[in-house]
């Protein structure tokens, strides 16, 4: 039973490898957090694909538009590294946040 358990974590960093050009060491860390650790909430995956999609979002009014170029997007969200996306809209919008700013 346990090997059927397991079986798909070594395919899940196989594919993280080999498809996604994740390093091992990187790859076998990210999958028990993915699958199987009771340490991340249910919601954990959930969070990275509601900002991925925020992003694309962001990507495609920006660049889409011609506003940025590709680089200018990707240096800048880099630049501002790990703030919330709703922040990085404002700021690269040039938008002025209030002190009392909610989200």
């Amino acid at each position: 039973m346990l090997f059927w358990r397991t079986h798909p974590a070594p395919q899940a960093v196989d594919f993280l490898v080999n498809e996604v050009g994740r390093e091992r060491e990187n790859a076998a860390g990210k999958v028990p957090r993915s699958f199987g650790s009771n340490e991340y909430g249910q919601l954990y995956q959930c969070a990275y694909q509601l900002g991925a999609l925020q992003f694309r979002a962001l990507h495609a009014e920006l660049v889409d538009s011609r506003k940025m170029t590709n680089r200018e997007f990707h240096d800048a969200v880099m630049r501002l590294n790990s703030i919330p996306v709703e922040v990085i809209r404002a700021t690269l919008r040039e938008e002025k946040l209030s002190r009392d700013y909610r989200a």
